[in-house]
Order: structure tokens, then C-alpha cells, then sequence
């Protein structure tokens, strides 16, 4: 009997906000190895998760290494990423020998002194494995792809959604195609072709620009031949060389056929650029639109200061503009505030007493002056929970560390002790609150709450913030070349 093909998982994942201030040090990263990441991700919509289900449901025998990701971030610390990078080495050399690789990496990670931590993890890892083991990737959309990552990988594959719900569907599909490459089926070819574009985080549900970018990604997949075809949205709140938008195609031995290809949806993209621009809307202006809308429950969205993207979490300006609204009480619930302090002033008073708080804007000039009020605890807990089904990560626990439930002037505001975005109803479930029964849901967050807030309409605000949909207020010192919106000189060229 011909044994199974043996296949060794890991991942790395970070997606580094180069504009944080500080470095994020090896403690912010959870990791674990063997089977106890297999346990702490089993039937979670993880990457990782998804991998080893793939592997094993095709029969694949699975040797887990290490996985380690952080909540998106500054710079990844020197130290810390060594160490990292030691630990899934170490977790691969074990494994060995292997048929094939799966790795899931986030394409946007930054340490100090490596500015496309995915391409030197891969050099590594391509080293250690030998020439002849095919490495498949899968990536989140938000990636700075570079030349080097696509060169030491026989599969670049990035998500297509975002929120990143098809993690699972993509996962099946990177095991796939190595499998088939193992079998002497196929003969991976890819190309890249980077565009000077720097896109703000934009959905790809229906209506939206990436969505229509999606579909002729389909379409292209479909053709002869053609073994994938995706793109990277890139990841411009980091100041590296290769930031921006990325097209990559894959093909079945034919590096012509690759070239034309990516060609074709970059052209696409490049000449649809302002379709990618978001409409900037200032929080006072969308509270009022959102509390005019007719009907039932509304969420209200600020992207600057969403912690998925590396902010810090503690921005003011919505909860401001919503105080300043004077909203029936009762009526209207924010989530989620990162300022450890108040959370302990709110355990020192107890659930059920006042505290005079002066609550955020203490993490960076970005995030607006601290709200100076009077508050009532209506609740303490421990900051834990999993995200529901359906969600983007659903099925990941969460611990965003001791958090209170504070009403002030009338509005419930979930404070919390680390930065963590909002994905569903399920923090503020913890916190006694039904966001189903509420007029305003207020987050914080771009657009992965998307999927757990599903069916009900949505304002997005803009502010001042280090993950700004507004990505020419950040200033630029290392692009390779000029880009779009930045400069309206930017130029692309197939050449």
C-alpha cells in the first residue's frame, strides 16, 4: 500500500501598521505548536484551522508545527521575530522529512531591519525543505506581495473576501493544487505584476469595486490553463518599498499565458482606480445620517482607529460625535474602547456605582482629546469570547483582557484592557447587551464586522487615525516608486 502523503502546517501571521508607535514584543502573539495548536484552532474558520482540515479530509498525514499571530500592530520587535521565525524553523525541521508544505502567512509583516518578513520566512523554509517540496501559501488579501515571496512559493494563494470568510474554501484549494502538483498533474508557473496603487481597506461584498475586480479574477480562473488567479489589495498603512496592490496568476506551465494574465486584471484595476476611492464621511455628519435612517437596528463604523488595522483602539472622535448627539437613552451601544486604565477605575468602584472617567485619546496624537464624563458600571468581565458562526474567525476565541460596560450620558460603551476590533453581536452578548434590540451598533472596525453584522445597513465614518481610509494623510518615506492616490503623476506600465 502506498503510505499517505505527509504534509507539514505552520503559520506566522501579522499584519504590521508601520505608522504605531513602539514595537510589538513577542508577548502580544499568541502561539502554540503540535497538537496543542491543533486543539486551540480545531473547527475554527482559522487559516491554520483550515489547512490541516483540508490536508486530513483528502487524506493527507498532517505534521503541525507552529503557529503564532498577534493583533495587527507596530513593528514586529527584532528579538521577536527571531525567535518566531526560530520556532516554526524548528517546528518544519522536525517534521522532516515531508512531501509538501502548507503555510499560512498574513504578506503585510514588518520587523526591525526586514521589511517582507513572508519573504524571508519562505527563503528559509524553502532552504530547509529542499528545492524539490512544493510550498503552498495562503495568504490574507491585505499583503504587500513581493517578488521574493512569489519566487520561494509553488502557490501564492490570498483570500478573495473581506471579510476574510473564505479562508476554509481557499484552504481547500491550496491543498489541492500541491496535491496535484505532487502527483505529477501540474507544473506551477506564477506570475506578479505590482501596481502603484495604494487602496484604502475596502469590502468586496456586492457594490463594492473589489468585488467586480473579483469576478474577473473568475472568470480568468476559468480559462484553460490557468491554475489561479487572485489579487492583493496590499496594506498601505505600511511605509515599506513594496506596498500596494498586486496581481498574481498562476498557470499550468506556461509563463506567457501567467504574464498575460495578471496583465489583464491589473490593467483592469489601474484604469478603475477611482472606483476604489471610499467616500470620507466626518462622525458627526454620519451619527446624524445613521439615527435618520428609517427602521430598525443601524451600524455605525469608524476604519481610522479600527485595531484590525494597527490602530490603537482608544480614538475618541465617534464616541464625541455620538455623545454630542444626545440620543435617547438606552438606544445606543460602542464597541469596543481600549483604555486599560478606566477598566480598572471601573473594577476599583464596582458594577452598579459611578466614577468620574476621562476615557481614551491617551495612545497618540491621532486619537483625539479623552471624553471627560460621569459614568455608571453596568457590568465587569473577563474579556472573553468566541466568535459565532458565520463571522469572520468564527469559531476563534478572543481574550481582549478585564473589560466594563460603562453607561455615560445614556449610551453603553464596552472598554477594554487590549486592542481587538470588533467582528460580531458577541462582546457586547457578553456585556448584557443585545445589539439586535438597540437603534446604533457603534464599532470599531473597517469591514470584517461585515459578516457578523450581516443584513443590516451600515454608515461608515472617517476620522483622523493611524488605519485611515484617507491613506495620503500618511506620510511616505520608502515607496519604490510614486503612487495612486498619493500622487496623480503615479503611472503604471506593462512594460
Amino acid at each position: 500500500m502506498t503510505p499517505p502523503v505527509r504534509l507539514a502546517v505552520g503559520g506566522l501571521l501579522h499584519e504590521t501598521n508601520t505608522y504605531a508607535s513602539g514595537t510589538t514584543p513577542l508577548e502580544r502573539f499568541y502561539s502554540a505548536s503540535g497538537d496543542a495548536l491543533e486543539r486551540l484552532l480545531a473547527g475554527s474558520q482559522h487559516p491554520v484551522a483550515g489547512l490541516i482540515a483540508a490536508a486530513r479530509a483528502r487524506g493527507a498525514e498532517v505534521a503541525v508545527t507552529f503557529g503564532a499571530e498577534a493583533t495587527p500592530s507596530a513593528t514586529i520587535a527584532a528579538a521577536a521575530y527571531q525567535e518566531l521565525k526560530r520556532q516554526l524553523l524548528d517546528g518544519l525541521r522536525a517534521a522532516l522529512p515531508v512531501d509538501g508544505v502548507l503555510l499560512a502567512l498574513h504578506g503585510a509583516g514588518v520587523a526591525e531591519g526586514v521589511d517582507d518578513i513572508e519573504g524571508d520566512v519562505l527563503d528559509a523554509v524553502r532552504a530547509l525543505a529542499g528545492p524539490g517540496v512544493p510550498v503552498a501559501v495562503l495568504y490574507d488579501l491585505h499583503g504587500n506581495l513581493s517578488e521574493r515571496m512569489c519566487r520561494a512559493a509553488d502557490f501564492t494563494l490570498p483570500c478573495r473576501l473581506y471579510p476574510h470568510t473564505d479562508y476554509g474554501m481557499r484552504a481547500q484549494e491550496a491543498v489541492d493544487l500541491l496535491l496535484r502538483r505532487l502527483r505529477g498533474e501540474v507544473r506551477p508557473v506564477t506570475a506578479l505584476r505590482r501596481l502603484p496603487l495604494l487602496l484604502a481597506l475596502t469590502s468586496t461584498d456586492p457594490g463594492f469595486a473589489p468585488a467586480r475586480a473579483n469576478a474577473l479574477c473568475a472568470e480568468i480562473a476559468r480559462r484553460p490553463g490557468v491554475l489561479d488567479c487572485a489579487w492583493f489589495h496590499g496594506f498601505a498603512h505600511a511605509d515599506v518599498p513594496m506596498a500596494g496592490a498586486a496581481v498574481v496568476c498562476t498557470t499550468d506551465g506556461d509563463a506567457a499565458l501567467a504574464q498575460r494574465s495578471a496583465d489583464e486584471l491589473a490593467l483592469w484595476i489601474w484604469q478603475r482606480r477611482e472606483d476604489f476611492r471610499p467616500p470620507l464621511l466626518a462622525p458627526a455628519e454620519g451619527v446624524a445620517r445613521a439615527l435618520a435612517l428609517p427602521g430598525g437596528t443601524v451600524v455605525l463604523n469608524e476604519s481610522a482607529d479600527n485595531p484590525g488595522g494597527g490602530a490603537p483602539g482608544d480614538g475618541t472622535h465617534l464616541l464625541r460625535a455620538l455623545i454630542a448627539a444626545a440620543p435617547a437613552p438606552g438606544t445606543c451601544c460602542f464597541g469596543m474602547l481600549n483604555d486599560a486604565e478606566t477598566v480598572q477605575q471601573a473594577i476599583a468602584a464596582g458594577v452598579g456605582r459611578s466614577l468620574r472617567v476621562r476615557l481614551g485619546g491617551r495612545l497618540g496624537p491621532l486619537q483625539g482629546a479623552p471624553i471627560e464624563a460621569e459614568a455608571r458600571v453596568r457590568a465587569l468581565t473577563d474579556g472573553r469570547f468566541t466568535n459565532r458562526a458565520g463571522s469572520m474567525l468564527a469559531g476563534v476565541a478572543f481574550d481582549v483582557g478585564p473589560s466594563a460596560r460603562l453607561e455615560i450620558a445614556g449610551i453603553d460603551v464596552l472598554v477594554i484592557s487590549r486592542p481587538e476590533q470588533v467582528f460580531d453581536p458577541e462582546p457586547f452578548l457578553l456585556h448584557g447587551i443585545d445589539t439586535a434590540r438597540r437603534r446604533l451598533v457603534c464599532l470599531k472596525s473597517s469591514n470584517h464586522f461585515r459578516a457578523g453584522f450581516r443584513g443590516l445597513p451600515i454608515v461608515t465614518v472617517e476620522s483622523a487615525g493611524l488605519s485611515s481610509a484617507d491613506v495620503a494623510t500618511l506620510p511616505r518615506q520608502r515607496l519604490a516608486a510614486p503612487a495612486w492616490p498619493l500622487s496623480d503623476a503615479a503611472e503604471f506600465s506593462l512594460a
